[in-house]
């Protein structure tokens, strides 16, 4: 039976346990398709673990939170104008809302404190700082690493 190798593009259903009790998982929906031996930016802490793995396997890893979404990190905490935000925006501290970007765009951020025309927010991510149980089971491989990339891996 093929197992799966570094490079090869496979599809995968996963659950995903955080430390606050908040479970997401593709079992609902669309399984998810990514190459193994990388990194994906859904299911951080996935990268090698796959490998070897033949299809209907299932692996568990505990990602910690320094390998999962990263630890909150303090000078990801802003000041910023209140004008950053749509006049009909609620930024109550705790809520999650869009602030745009000097740049152009906008980005989610978490409000931490609000004066009169400074706003407090937190860029990092909304699960920094938190371990996450992954779930992942092998559906299938899909296509396999060119033979030069499997000799580099």
């Amino acid at each position: 039976m093929r197992t799966s190798q570094v490079g090869d593009r496979v599809r995968v259903h996963f659950i995903q346990s955080f430390d606050d009790g908040l479970v997401r998982s593709s079992r609902s929906g669309e399984p998810l398709e990514l190459t193994v031996g990388t990194e994906h930016r859904r299911l951080p802490g996935v990268g090698l673990a796959l490998v070897g793995l033949t299809e209907g396997q299932v692996v568990t890893l505990d990602i910690p939170a320094e390998r999962a979404y990263g630890l909150s990190e303090a000078d990801r905490i802003k000041r910023v104008s209140r004008e950053r935000f749509a006049a009909e925006e609620d930024v109550t501290p705790g809520r999650r809302v869009r602030m745009k970007l000097r740049r152009g765009g906008t980005r989610s951020v978490r409000i931490v404190e609000v004066a009169a025309s400074i706003v407090v927010v937190d860029l990092n991510h909304p699960r920094s700082g938190q371990s996450v149980r992954l779930e992942v089971e092998l559906l299938a491989i899909l296509e396999s690493a060119p033979e030069a990339e499997r000799l580099e891996a």
